[in-house]
């Protein structure tokens, strides 16, 4: 990728393209980025800030000519990814400090003439905490919960809503009417020790902690509470066990067994195209026919929510090159009317699964699944040296406002770059 093109990018992320942006526009935008580094961390490839998003930021204000609200916000854009690097460090304060002081901004409409701000109070948030309380003085964690949901739900799936709302029910049903307002640390302590208690798997309480931390943090920078001792609670003995990534010889073990198979087994073709694209398995189950195509020469496969299909988030649209399947596999694939995978959800996780450790000779709870062919990828791009912004388009990832636009004004370029990466690593 050009350094014109990255620049040009991140100029984007920041609305720096704007030049009649005014200060209190950059600013909201530079609080939505605070706050996603914030409320989701994005750990599971390369964290959430890009050094080389740093870098752009210092050679934009070495060289760009801008208004007096630019520079302002290019300043504070570096502060804000100098914190969100602290917060992958499980340093916070940074972050916290900007969000309850100079990013600091109620939660609701935000009235603005030129560059002054005019904000009006907006006393919603308190009131829907303590309403939904058996305590009219308490703020308890499922009235936290339901504000949360209010502000961050609207582009979320059904999946990853169902998914709060059941995290929700099992922290509620340990914390009840706690004030979240006067919580501790033996608060959170408590809780985590009694998911371990009731039998739960670390990483299952792992994501349960998580789900709770996230809202805790979310309430902290919204002014809804004043302190969080939810931080670094999760467990780390035993809980990666569900994201281990394949070795070299696992994959090229599940590659030549799909390419053997394919058209006699749909497992197969399932394996192939997790090895191809490191995609989710749920966004496998969900893929039809019309999905798979040629687009200027080159097979791609195109991840969407269309038709009643469901995504972890917005983010997770995207269309991956697809190598190392047989042409006139993909061919015949494009060619299936309606869904490519016929099976139940749990049938076609459970069955796919299964297949996959009975060619690796793995046992259940070895840590291997096909889950772990999207961390191989994450893995193998790293390691290949490929941009971070290539490797989210890839893999569905985004830091929020600092994702790249990877398609915008030059796809055949960016696809290009997709499809070079994926040749170093497939």
């Amino acid at each position: 990728m050009t350094t014109a093109k990255h620049l040009l990018q991140t100029l984007k992320a920041f609305h720096l393209d704007n030049p009649e942006a005014s200060w209190g526009e950059l600013r909201d935008n530079l609080r939505d980025i605070a706050e996603e580094a914030l409320g989701n961390p994005q750990g599971e490839a390369y964290g959430l800030v890009l050094s080389e998003v740093s870098e752009n930021l210092a050679q934009i204000a070495e060289t760009m000519p801008m208004r007096l609200a630019q520079a302002q916000a290019v300043l504070m854009a570096q502060r804000v990814l100098e914190a969100a690097q602290g917060r992958h460090s499980g340093d916070l304060r940074e972050l916290v400090e900007l969000l309850n002081g100079d990013l600091k901004g109620p939660i609701g409409s935000v009235n603005q003439v030129g560059d002054v701000d005019s904000r009006e109070p907006v006393p919603v948030p308190v009131p829907i905490c303590k309403s939904l309380s058996t305590d009219s003085s308490t703020t308890t964690f499922q009235s936290l919960y339901e504000a949360f949901k209010a502000e961050r739900g609207g582009d979320k799936s059904a999946n990853t809503l169902k998914n709060w709302k059941s995290s929700t029910s099992t922290i509620v049903a340990h914390l009840r009417d706690t004030d979240m307002s006067k919580h501790t640390r033996a608060t959170f302590v408590g809780l985590r020790d009694a998911l371990l208690a009731d039998g739960r798997k670390p990483s299952s309480v792992n994501k349960v902690m998580t789900h709770a931390s996230t809202v805790i943090g979310w309430a902290v920078a919204t002014g809804l509470i004043e302190r969080d001792y939810s931080k670094k609670l999760t467990i780390t003995k035993g809980a990666d066990s569900d994201r281990t990534a394949f070795t070299g010889d696992h994959l090229k073990a599940l590659h030549d067994w799909a390419m053997g198979n394919l058209g006699e087994d749909w497992k197969a073709s399932a394996i192939a195209l997790g090895v191809a694209t490191g995609a989710r398995i749920g966004e496998i189950h969900q893929l039809t026919g019309s999905d798979i195509y040629k687009d200027n020469g080159q097979w791609v496969m195109d991840i969407n929510d269309k038709n009643g299909k469901t995504l972890k988030n917005s983010f997770s649209r995207r269309t991956v090159p697809l190598l190392g399947i047989p042409e006139d596999h993909l061919e015949k694939l494009s060619q299936t009317q309606g869904r490519l995978f016929t099976q139940s959800k749990s049938g076609f996780d459970q069955l796919t699964n299964q297949m996959i450790r009975d060619v690796l000779g793995t046992k259940t709870g070895e840590g291997l699944s096909f889950h772990s062919l999207r961390h191989s990828m994450a893995s193998d791009l790293k390691a290949a040296g490929v941009s971070v912004g290539i490797a989210q388009a890839i893999l569905g990832h985004s830091s929020g406002s600092l994702a790249f636009d990877l398609y915008g004004g030059n796809a055949a370029a960016s696809r290009g770059l997709m499809v070079e990466a994926l040749r170093l690593v497939r």
